[in-house]
C-alpha cells in the first residue's frame, strides 16, 4: 500500500512538473508583435534595444504624454489635436503595452523612467514638459528624481504615489517570469469584454458619459495580448515596493510639477499629500471628475500642461 501511494505521489510531482513546463514553454513563445497593423499610426524608434512605438506631430516646445496601466498612445486622443497647434506633441507605448517591444524588460518605474528619457534623447526633444496618467504619472515621479537636465516640468495625472498597494492574487500569479505570461495566454479567453469594460467605467465613475462608445472596443485586443497583461501584472505587484522606496525622497524633487486629479478619483488623497511632499508643487483638483481626466476634462489638463510649460494656452 505505501509503495502505491509513493508512486501516486511520484506521477503527480511528475504531471505537475510537466504542466509548469508547458506554461512556461507557453509563455517563452508569446513574444508582442514587432510590426504595426496596417492603418496604425506612429513608427518605431529603438531604446537600449527595445523597439518603442511612438507618434508625434506639432511644432514648438516639446510635450512628452506618457499613459497609464494597461494603456497605449491612443489614450491621448481627446487632448492630441489642441496640443499640436501650439507645442510639439509626442507619445509612446511604455515597454510591453501597446505595440511596443519590451516584454521582457522589468516593469518597474525606475526602468518605465529610463525608457522614457531614451525616448526623449532617441528623438532629440528638449525642454519637456512631461505629461504622465496613472502608472505613467509614477513614472514621471521617477523620472523627476532623476533629474534630467532635458525635462523642465512634469505634469502629474491621477497617479498613485504611495503604498502600501493591495495586490490580488491572480496578478501575483500572472507576474511570475515565464509561468505568468503561460498563464495569461491560457486565461486571454476567459477574459471578455464585460469584465473589461466594468473596471473602465469604474475608472470613468462618474464621467461616464465622457467614454467613447468605441473605447473598450479598440483596446479589447491590445488588453488581452499576453504581453500586456504579464506587463501590468509585473507593475502592479512591483508597485509598492518602488513607491516605498521613492517616498523619501519626493521632496529632493526641484523641477516645477503640476499635480492633476479627479475630486471622485481613488488616488485622489495621494495627489494631495504628493502636493505637501514636492516642494513649491500646484494641485489641481477637478470637480466631479473621475481617474481620465482627459477624457473628462481635457481643457482643465490642456491648461495645466501650459501652466507647467510657462504659457497657458
Amino acid at each position: 500500500m505505501k509503495r502505491v501511494a509513493k508512486r501516486i505521489l511520484i506521477v503527480a510531482a511528475l504531471l505537475a512538473a510537466l504542466g509548469l513546463g508547458g506554461l512556461a514553454a507557453l509563455g517563452w513563445a508569446q513574444r508582442p508583435e514587432a510590426r504595426l497593423p496596417p492603418g496604425t499610426a506612429g513608427k518605431k524608434v529603438m531604446v537600449d534595444g527595445t523597439p518603442i512605438r511612438y507618434v508625434q506631430s506639432g511644432s514648438g516646445p516639446d510635450v512628452l504624454l506618457v499613459h497609464g496601466s494597461p494603456g497605449s498612445v491612443e489614450d491621448w486622443e481627446p487632448v492630441w489635436a489642441r496640443l499640436s497647434r501650439s507645442f510639439r506633441v509626442t507619445a509612446f507605448d511604455r515597454p510591453g503595452h501597446g505595440y511596443s517591444g519590451g516584454a521582457d524588460r522589468p516593469h518597474t518605474p525606475d526602468e518605465n523612467a529610463a525608457v522614457a528619457l531614451g525616448v526623449i534623447r532617441a528623438l532629440r526633444l528638449h525642454d519637456v514638459v512631461y505629461v504622465g496618467h496613472s502608472f505613467g504619472g509614477v513614472t514621471g515621479l521617477a523620472l523627476a528624481l532623476r533629474d534630467p537636465p532635458e525635462v523642465r516640468a512634469f505634469v502629474i495625472v491621477a497617479a498613485h504615489a504611495y503604498g502600501p498597494v493591495p495586490v490580488e492574487a491572480r496578478y501575483r500569479a500572472l507576474a511570475i517570469p515565464l509561468l505568468g505570461p503561460g498563464l495569461a495566454r491560457l486565461l486571454a479567453p476567459l477574459v471578455g469584454r464585460g469584465q473589461i469594460e466594468k473596471g473602465v467605467r469604474a475608472s470613468f465613475g462618474p464621467n461616464a458619459d465622457a467614454m467613447p462608445a468605441d473605447f473598450v472596443a479598440r483596446r479589447l485586443p491590445l488588453w488581452t495580448r499576453p504581453a500586456v497583461t504579464t506587463a501590468l501584472s509585473q507593475e502592479r505587484t512591483g508597485l509598492g515596493s518602488a513607491l516605498a522606496a521613492m517616498e523619501p525622497r519626493y521632496r529632493d524633487i526641484r523641477k516645477p510639477v503640476v499635480i492633476v486629479c479627479g475630486a471622485e478619483d481613488h488616488n485622489r488623497g495621494d495627489a494631495e499629500r504628493l502636493a505637501r511632499d514636492i516642494p513649491g508643487s500646484r494641485l489641481v483638483t477637478l470637480a466631479n471628475t473621475g481617474h481620465y481626466v482627459q477624457f473628462a476634462r481635457p481643457d482643465a489638463l490642456v491648461a495645466a500642461i501650459g501652466e507647467a510649460s510657462g504659457s497657458v494656452r
